[in-house]
């Protein structure tokens, strides 16, 4: 096995605390963290900058669903449905062992 080559970089104090930020935001190490830039730049996959992109249409595309969702069920001749849906994805959330949060659509009030 080869031994690791190592890479050096200068970087203004505000980009080194940025990186810091980023890694430990992640779990990784400094080094780990701008291994895997490296590595997704250098095979042309998708941007860290791009991957921001794309979870904020996500996020923005998943809120209008749930907005919408939420608006429907509120309409229903059912008054009792939405109350039940609410129930039934706190439920799902813990069973996920997802985090249960008002911004989640656990938040009951109209």
């Amino acid at each position: 096995m080869s031994r690791p080559i190592s890479l050096q970089v200068y970087v203004s104090p505000e980009l080194a605390a940025r990186v810091r930020v980023a890694a430990s935001t992640n779990g990784l190490r400094v080094s780990e963290w701008l291994r895997g830039v490296v590595l997704r730049a250098c095979a042309d996959e998708v941007g860290v900058t791009s991957d921001r992109n794309i979870l904020i249409r996500l996020y923005r595309q998943s809120l209008f669903s749930m907005v919408g969702v939420d608006a429907l069920l509120a309409g229903h001749a059912d008054h009792a449905l939405r109350e039940r849906v609410h129930t039934a994805f706190t439920a799902r959330c813990r069973a996920a062992g997802v985090a249960e949060t008002a911004d989640e659509g656990s938040d009951h009030e109209a």
